[in-house]
This record gives C-alpha cells, sequence and structure tokens, in this order.
C-alpha cells in the first residue's frame, strides 16, 4: 500500500508539473512519451534517493525504518537481488528503478 500511495502521489505531481511547463513555458508544445518516461524515472529515483537518507542516524525520532524502506522499494528495484543486506542505509550502493514497459 506504502508503494502505491508514493506512486500515485509522485506521479500525480508530475502530471501537475507538466501540465503547468507545457502550458505556461512551452507554449502548449507537448512532451514526447519517452521524455515524460524519462521524467518519471527521475523522479521516482529521486524519491528512492530521498526516502534513504530519511533512514540515517542523525534525523533521530524521524527517521524511516530501513526494513519498511526496504519492503516498499524492493519490488520495483533493478537488481534487487544482487543488493547488499545494509543497501538502504549504505550511501555508496547504487540502485535503480526497473524500467520496464
Amino acid at each position: 500500500e506504502c508503494l502505491w500511495t508514493i506512486l500515485a502521489t509522485e506521479s500525480l505531481y508530475l502530471v501537475w508539473k507538466l501540465r503547468c511547463k507545457r502550458v505556461i513555458q512551452n507554449e502548449g508544445k507537448e512532451f514526447s512519451l519517452e521524455e515524460i518516461w524519462n521524467r518519471w524515472y527521475a523522479m521516482m529515483d529521486q524519491r528512492l534517493t530521498v526516502d534513504r537518507k530519511a533512514c540515517t542516524a542523525y534525523l533521530e525520532k524521524r527517521t524511516l525504518k530501513p526494513d519498511r524502506v526496504a519492503a516498499t522499494w524492493l519490488p520495483i528495484l533493478e537488481n534487487n537481488r544482487d543488493l547488499p543486506p545494509n543497501w538502504v542505509g549504505d550511501g555508496g550502493v547504487l540502485v535503480g528503478i526497473r524500467r520496464g514497459r
């Protein structure tokens, strides 16, 4: 449920941002499907990074639980079987959203 909430809210926010940009900056010019996909993946990668950083100890009480972050994001991560056990809190581990259509 948590993942679906993230996907829905972030996607709706992207739709709103793209519409504003199209109407205000691009004078009604449509975005290509590839550009929309690229922006969506970039936004999801950014959200994953924010969630991973929110697990660090310096936030004290406000920290997200690493197990919760892992359970939320693992199903859609690329090469999720190759990730080390502490991938959530380890800033040196590169992870990305699985790209598929």
